[in-house]
């Protein structure tokens, strides 16, 4: 069974998303996003303040490889499903992610050998990572909270459930 949509209804601004009848249940990421934002910019602040550059590159590994989860989720089972479900483009999105791989490995790079306080080079790594972070988050929210709101309910709960084998097949695109 191959799904048709309306796409208007992928249309809804972010002003109208908190009115939205299935907000917050069907949009679980933006919780997940405030903390990127959140844990960024307080990495941005420690270092900008001198903090210790080795810890603050730790929290950096730490936290980026916990992230990683998040966006293997992402582009193995979210944006395949929302793509076959409602014919969106998620390519930008996966562009983001490559983007941010590439500033992941120069903050790394800034803060790799450092004894003390974090050096400019680290600050404007983080400052560098944290816009682009920013920019693909917004990006993200704008092209999928629109298309989660817009499952009914039972149809979001299948998705919550499933892989994206047996949602893709039920959609009539598996294998």
């Amino acid at each position: 069974m191959t799904i048709r949509s309306d796409t208007a209804v992928l249309e809804l601004p972010r002003h109208a998303w908190q009115d939205h009848p299935r907000f917050p249940q069907q949009v679980l990421l933006l919780g997940a996003h405030k903390r990127f934002r959140l844990t960024s910019r307080s990495l941005v602040r420690r270092a900008e303040s001198g903090g210790d550059a080795a810890a603050i590159g730790w929290v950096f590994d730490y936290w980026k490889s916990a992230m990683s989860g998040h966006e293997r989720y992402e582009e193995h089972k979210l944006y395949p499903y929302l793509e076959a479900r409602w014919g969106l483009s998620c390519e930008p999105l996966r562009a983001g992610h490559h983007q941010l791989a590439a500033l992941d490995a120069a903050v790394r790079a800034a803060a790799a050998g450092c004894d003390g306080p974090a050096t400019p080079a680290l600050c404007t790594a983080l400052k560098t990572h944290d816009a682009a972070l920013h920019a693909h988050l917004d990006v993200e929210e704008e092209r999928v909270v629109p298309a989660l709101l817009a499952l009914q309910p039972d149809e979001f709960e299948s998705y919550y459930h499933n892989n994206i084998r047996t949602l893709l097949s039920r959609l009539g695109q598996g294998e």
